[in-house]
This record gives C-alpha cells, sequence and structure tokens, in this order.
C-alpha cells in the first residue's frame, strides 16, 4: 500500500513540479529568420566572387522592390486625396464603416475599399524580402533568374490591384 502511495505521489510531483514545455507561436519574422539563416549557410561555401555577386543581386532585387512600391504607394495617395476631394465637392456624407460590414454597391465605398485594398496590398510587397533558394553555384543564376521573375510577377499582380481602384475613382469622378 505504501509503495502504490508513493508512486502516486512521485507521478504527481513529477507531472506538477516540472516545468511544461513552452510551445511558441512562429511568426513571419521567424520564417524569415531560418530563411536568412539557410541562406547564410550556403552561401559560405560559395566563392568569394559569386558571394559579392549574390550580395550585389540582392541589394538591387530590394531596391527595384522599393521603387516600384514607393511609385505605386504615390498612386495609392493620390487615388486618396481624389477620393476625398471628390466626397468633399459633392457634399457626400459617408455612412461611418464598423469595419466589419459594407456597401459595395455605393460607389464611394466600394471605391473607398478598393483603394484600402490596393493600399494594404502596396505596404504588404514592400515589406517583402527575396531570399535566394541556392541550389548550388552552378545554377547560381537559374536561382537569381528565379527571384527576379517571382518579383516581377508580384509587382504585376500589385500593379493590377491598383489599376482596379484608379478605375473605379476615374469611373466615380467622370459621373
Amino acid at each position: 500500500m505504501k509503495k502504490i502511495f508513493l508512486i502516486i505521489l512521485l507521478s504527481f510531483l513529477t507531472l506538477y513540479a516540472l516545468p511544461l514545455p513552452l510551445f511558441a507561436r512562429t511568426t513571419p519574422d521567424d520564417i524569415l529568420r531560418e530563411q536568412r539563416d539557410v541562406y547564410n549557410m550556403r552561401v559560405k561555401n560559395y566563392s568569394p566572387e559569386n558571394q559579392r555577386k549574390l550580395a550585389e543581386f540582392e541589394q538591387k532585387i530590394a531596391t527595384m522592390n522599393k521603387n516600384q512600391t514607393d511609385i505605386l504607394e504615390a498612386k495609392m495617395v493620390r487615388q486618396g486625396e481624389i477620393l476625398n476631394e471628390y466626397v468633399f465637392r459633392q457634399g457626400i456624407q459617408e455612412r461611418q464603416a464598423d469595419g466589419i460590414t459594407r456597401n459595395l454597391s455605393d460607389p464611394v465605398e466600394n471605391a473607398r475599399y478598393w483603394i484600402t485594398y490596393a493600399h494594404e496590398a502596396v505596404a504588404y510587397q514592400a515589406a517583402k524580402h527575396y531570399i535566394f533558394d541556392l541550389s548550388g553555384e552552378a545554377n547560381m543564376k537559374a536561382n537569381v533568374t528565379s527571384k527576379i521573375n517571382q518579383l516581377a510577377n508580384d509587382i504585376d499582380i500589385l500593379a493590377g490591384k491598383v489599376d482596379k481602384s484608379q478605375k473605379l475613382v476615374e469611373a466615380l469622378v467622370s459621373k
């Protein structure tokens, strides 16, 4: 009887006395840090010249992304200003949105929704980092080209969102 009581007591103490493992949530920063670590480990094995080239390409891609998102950001700000001026000149009273429900059949609210959507997409794109998926020095050109194509595709999709909001604002103002 004493042995059973002792086993139960030790089991109880073991469960509650030892700290439980903590499970952390994975954040986008964690993913980026992990990708960057893998990239840095692989690039160490590259020749110094190829390391320099990769650093230059990485900088050029970051600069291209910044330039394109700056241009699209300026368009989004301008669209917002145009819509605000239109609402002011027409004396339109906008409904105070609760952030959940929208009346997209209202042209002003629809245009404002698409401006916000595109503006958020621009901000998301501006925060993106393009890290090369290296598969060896022999494939370096293909790896770099792949990321450049990914950037171009992302910018094209983003430009489509900005164009859609632009067309809605133009259609509203031209009425």
